[in-house]
């Protein structure tokens, strides 16, 4: 029988007298595959010529957050975010795989506890949790980089990548209920390792139910094919910027994108298996007012 228990959401209400920064800003997700500090290191083996040609992409996607995967630490991506003009804040996880975000130094963040929960079985990937000041409003993201080998089909077989990827998908919709209930506009960006677009697909419909209202969710992948190595993949986009209601409403028309690498295949260990995707919210000067303390049930 599972058990349930209440769930009490504090929320505290932040008055900032002068705007963080400016209120439009590109928010970006990049899986940079087996991305270590050092050369030589990993399976990919990169050298100085390899992390130049990542850094070069990093300038192109120009953003202002970027959530990250398969990245060692803030010493990787200093080799490809410049460190005097980016902040790096990553999960607590000891593992050269962690999630993680490179921000502006102009932004104001404060790093939440690891979202430890979609560690399901012991040996998956945390979520890594900041609050992001833009123009006095707070944005919650959450950079993920879930269960692969489910990408498709009924998440609830018994293989063993959808057992986890359908803990994951119901922990993950905690953390967006909670987020929903407390009324702060947020942002899921990163590895989903789930193909959304499929017709019916059961991860999709779990999470973007609506309830609290504020988890009518978004995402600017929905429709397109990606570009990343075409003929390598299916078309359908893994990775993913998923948006609540409120912050869909920011989303500035036709700034999503996604940069393709112009190498050959053969270079793709050298590059990453992803290709970076981004898009510009354009968030209001009057901050949105977070709702009351709000009680749920969650069920483990």
């Amino acid at each position: 029988m599972k058990a349930i228990r209440l769930v009490t959401i504090a929320v505290l209400v932040v008055l900032i007298s002068v705007p963080a920064f400016g209120g439009q800003i590109r928010v970006a997700a990049w899986n940079i595959e087996h991305l270590r500090d050092q050369n030589f290191e990993g399976p990919n083996h990169r050298t100085d010529i390899d992390y130049d040609r990542l850094a070069g992409y990093a300038s192109m996607i120009d953003a202002d957050v970027v959530a990250l995967q398969e990245v060692e630490g803030q010493s990787a991506a200093g080799r490809i975010f410049p460190p005097s003009q980016y902040d790096f804040y990553f999960s607590t996880r000891n593992h050269p795989m962690q999630t993680g975000f490179a921000v502006r130094k102009e932004l104001t963040v404060t790093q939440n506890p690891d979202y430890e929960a979609l560690n399901v079985a012991g040996a998956q990937r945390h979520g890594t949790d900041i609050s992001v000041m833009v123009d006095g409003q707070e944005v919650r993201m959450l950079s993920v980089h879930l269960q692969s080998g489910c990408w498709e089909g009924d998440i609830y077989s018994q293989s063993e990548p959808c057992v986890i990827l359908s803990q994951q998908m119901h922990r993950l919709e905690q953390w967006i209920d909670q987020r929903a209930a407390e009324g702060v506009p947020f942002l899921v960006m990163g590895d989903f390792n789930r193909r959304f677009d499929i017709p019916n697909d059961q991860f999709w419909a779990e999470i973007d139910d609506g309830n609290p209202p504020n988890a009518d969710l978004s995402r600017v992948t929905e429709g397109l094919d990606s570009g990343c190595w075409v003929g390598h993949y299916p078309p359908q986009y893994i990775d993913h910027i998923v948006l609540d209601k409120i912050a869909t409403g920011w989303v500035v028309p036709g700034s999503f994108n996604q940069i393709v690498y112009s190498e050959g295949a053969d270079l793709k260990e050298k590059l990453s298996d992803h290709c970076p995707i981004s898009l510009v919210i354009d968030v209001p000067s009057s901050p949105v007012t977070p709702s009351a303390p709000t009680t749920f049930r969650v069920v483990d």
